[in-house]
């Protein structure tokens, strides 16, 4: 009768991590990602160091620029927020999943 109750809970152990993956497992193999990426480039600009610049300074325009115009001078036209998009793709970037 035990056998298969740990046979059920083996199974549902695998199923389960599946599922719900081990979150720090997750950020340690981005941060390998990270580390081989900046040791292989010498220091110069990679198109991954690039789109992180790129969205530093989108994240910024989302946090403090918009609001402040937005606030300030309210009859100016802003494009639409992107902030949804944005930061899912920071998200992305950083290993956080979706």
């Amino acid at each position: 009768m035990g056998w298969w109750l740990s046979a059920l809970l083996g199974l549902g152990g695998k199923t389960l991590e599946k599922i719900l993956p081990d979150r720090a497992r997750l950020q340690q193999q981005q941060m390998e990602i990270n580390a081989e990426t900046e040791r292989t480039s010498g220091g110069r600009m990679t198109p991954r160091k690039l789109l992180m610049y790129l969205l530093a300074v989108a994240a910024g325009w989302e946090l403090l620029l918009r609001p402040v115009i937005a606030t300030y001078w309210p009859d100016v036209l802003l494009p639409p927020s992107m902030g949804k998009e944005l930061w899912l793709a920071v998200s992305a970037m950083f290993g956080m999943g979706f």
